[in-house]
Parts: C-alpha cells; structure tokens; sequence
C-alpha cells in the first residue's frame, strides 16, 4: 500500500513540475525582459546614443562580443536558476535550491556581470561618458542591493552550504586558477 501511495506521488510531482517549469520561465522572461530591457539596455541606450563624448574607430566594435557574451550569460544563467534552482532570478521568486553550477561556479553574481558587459558594450559603441557614470552607479546599486537584501536572504535560506559557497567562489571577480 506505501509503495503504490510514493508510486502515484511520484507521478503527480512528475505533472506538476514540467507546469511549475513552464510557470518559471515565463516569469523569468517576463522579469528579466523588464528589468534588463530597461536598466540594462534602453535606459543606457537613451544616456549613449544623445552624448557621444569620444569616439574609439574601430575599437567600438569590441561592443559585439561584449553584447553577445553578456546576453548568453544573463539566458544560461537564468535557465539555470529555472533548472536547478527551482525558481525565478526575481526577488518575489527566487531559487528553492542553491545554484553552484554554470557561471555560478566563477562568481556568485553572474546575471550582473552579464550586464554589465551589454553595459560596457554600450559605452564603447556610443563613446558616452554618461554612460560610463550610469554603469557605475547601476554597479553600486547592485552591489549594494547584494550585501543588503540578496545575501543575508540566502545565508538564512540555504545556511551552511552557501557559507561555503561564498567562501570558495568570490562575488564579483573570478579566481584564475
């Protein structure tokens, strides 16, 4: 009787959580197309593209790759906080367990560094010293907002494990090994 009992939960956990994944990654695309659409694109694009200040020929199209390797960032680890975190990279949603892989192995703030690379992109496209003052104050507030908000809510979710987490992989900077 147990055995049938963990047979049929196991089927109705199997139903729900390809529903509860569906859920998550629209809450995700609609979270991070908002929040990266604005802070991280148009509001810089705004600053950028009426303030060229300098122009660096050729070296802006460095703007590219940074583009490119900060949006696969923030995707890849967006998917995986829907994956293996179980939850959403929003606030109100976040992870019910601790990410320690993909990017999350090199820094524990990979999302923010992907953003600002597209950041950074703008800046060397644009040549905008606006620009360069937005990117760092959107650094500010974020690191800020980390060592506010966003770590102590994770030492008190995940305890011991992320302790060590944070003690093996740095915050912002990755190690070279």
């Amino acid at each position: 009787m147990d055995s049938a009992i963990e047979i049929i939960r196991i089927r109705a956990d199997a139903q729900v959580r390809p529903h509860q994944t569906q859920m998550n990654t629209l809450k995700t695309i609609l979270y991070m197309g908002f929040m990266h659409g604005v802070f991280t694109v148009y509001l810089p694009y705004q600053l950028s593209a009426r303030t060229q200040m300098f122009d660096l020929g050729i070296f802006r199209y460095l703007a590219f790759p940074l583009w490119i390797l900060g949006a696969l960032i923030i995707v890849q680890c967006s998917m995986d906080i829907i994956r293996r975190g179980r939850g959403t990279p929003a606030h109100l949603d976040p992870p019910k367990e601790l990410v320690i892989a993909g990017w999350y192995r090199y820094v524990r703030n990979p999302i923010y560094l992907g953003a600002l690379m597209v950041q950074f992109g703008l800046i060397l496209w644009f040549g905008s010293t606006l620009a360069i003052v937005y990117a760092f104050l959107f650094f500010l507030a974020f690191h800020v907002l980390i060592l506010i908000v966003e770590e102590p809510i994770l030492r008190n979710q995940f305890g011991a494990a992320y302790e060590e987490y944070c003690r093996s992989v740095p915050r912002w900077i990755p190690k070279v090994r």
